[in-house]
């Protein structure tokens, strides 16, 4: 098996994003086989899976080989493809502003959109990035969509002023009424200055890592206690749509009942189900709990 692990890898290294059958046939071996071998390498880490299929089977590559998984495009189908190349040209999409089915096709592009959760003004807002386009590229491409770049505009419109007219005085009275129109409220300039889009910066790495793996757009977060106990509420993806939570995080060795309850009913009196992520572990009388509680209404995650 070692060795048949090692030639996959290099074949995957080799020629990827490949199928199962492909390296079946490298490998001349049936496809079980095949698919046997490369589930191992993406449980090492070693290989990565595309949500992207053909055939029901998806494709697999290595770190490197991103840029290549764009002509995975063919296999893409109705509103995802029309998402795909509305964030192929122009490469940083507003969640808020999107139509209805371009957030859904959007969440479904998980090879090509990158989900961003934003400082605005001190609250956090959820953008998507082509998936190739860098981080400095983003914070530009951000900033130019939450605030668009005012020199610009008023050099394009004092251009056109001096074509349809030549008369001086007009044109300083016509750029005069410009500046008062697009010169910006100097507190909204401010609350809109975008932070560098990551994810979820000012908490725990564990919690950033987890909004992000799990695609959770973060309706609002008050913090309890710094990076230590932290409220949120967030939308969860799945087949039926987005699944509203209050979702706690407490920074504890050891989680108790007590910590479960108690914020089962912080999540009641705003009408919602829990999910409870810690860096701990359930304790004994928590695990009986959880285990006589545990529902759609009641989840728990460990960070680690």
């Amino acid at each position: 098996m070692s060795n048949n692990k090692t030639d996959a890898l290099n074949f995957v290294r080799r020629e990827g994003p490949v199928q199962p059958s492909q390296l079946a046939a490298e490998l001349n071996t049936n496809i079980l086989f095949a698919s046997a071998i490369l589930s191992e390498l993406v449980s090492g880490k070693e290989v990565k899976i595309t949500n992207v299929k053909k055939g029901g089977s998806p494709f697999y590559y290595v770190k490197g080989q991103e840029v290549k998984l764009e002509r995975l495009s063919s296999f893409l189908t109705g509103k995802p493809l029309e998402a795909f190349q509305l964030l192929k040209d122009k490469k940083v999409i507003r969640d808020r502003f999107a139509e209805p089915w371009q957030r859904v096709a959007l969440r479904e592009l998980k090879d090509f959109a990158i989900q961003l959760n934003v400082g605005l003004g001190g609250e956090y807002e959820l953008f998507w990035k082509w998936y190739l386009t860098t981080n400095e590229d983003t914070k530009l491409l951000i900033k130019d969509i939450v605030r668009p770049n005012k020199k610009k505009v008023i050099k394009k419109d004092q251009e056109v002023s001096q074509k349809e007219n030549k008369d001086n005085n007009s044109l300083l009275k016509k750029n005069s009424q410009l500046d008062e129109s697009v010169s910006p409220n100097t507190k909204d300039y401010k609350k809109n200055m975008v932070s560098e889009p990551t994810q979820l910066t000012n908490f725990p790495k564990e919690v950033s890592n987890f909004f992000s793996k799990n695609q959770i757009y973060m309706i609002s977060q008050k913090i309890i206690r710094k990076n230590k106990e932290i409220n949120f509420v967030g939308d969860l993806p799945s087949r039926l749509g987005p699944l509203r939570y209050f979702i706690k995080f407490k920074d504890k060795k050891s989680i108790t009942d007590s910590d479960l309850i108690s914020s089962l009913d912080e999540a009641s009196m705003k009408k919602l189900p829990l999910l409870f992520i810690s860096k701990g572990n359930l304790n004994r009388k928590a695990e009986i709990y959880f285990n006589e509680n545990s529902s759609g209404k009641l989840i728990f995650r460990n960070l680690d």
